[in-house]
């Protein structure tokens, strides 16, 4: 018997209506975009994809970017943060784990005026 086992960053994919991302409050401005649509959702979702294999780091800091996934009624799924070394933190992990696409995730961040192209 074929056995398909959700992660729970799956679930919390296919439970998203909605995503703020922020830049976070250390940054020179604070901006924000929201993204309700689901081709974006599930865009943001394959950019935030890592590499669960990867070395669990856990620098500390606040991070660079936060993704708050929102559910029906608005209600917060999760709250994932992103960090410009390329590595994403969520509180059911372990520390950061590496992203699989952090250039285009950067690129998508930058065209959405969340993080400055020249920090």
């Amino acid at each position: 018997m074929n056995t398909f086992r959700l992660r729970p960053v799956d679930a919390l994919w296919a439970a998203a209506r909605s995503i703020e991302v922020a830049s976070l409050p250390s940054a020179e401005a604070e901006r924000s975009v929201m993204v309700g649509d689901v081709d974006e959702i599930a865009e943001l979702a394959n950019l935030l994809e890592v590499d669960p294999s990867g070395e669990h780091f856990d620098c500390m800091c606040l991070g660079d970017a936060s993704f708050t996934v929102r559910g029906e009624m608005g209600a917060v799924l999760g709250v994932l943060t992103y960090h410009l070394d390329g590595r994403l933190g969520w509180p059911q992990w372990d520390g950061q784990l590496p992203l699989l696409r952090p250039a285009r995730l950067n690129q998508w961040l930058v065209e959405h005026g969340v993080i400055d192209p020249h920090p």
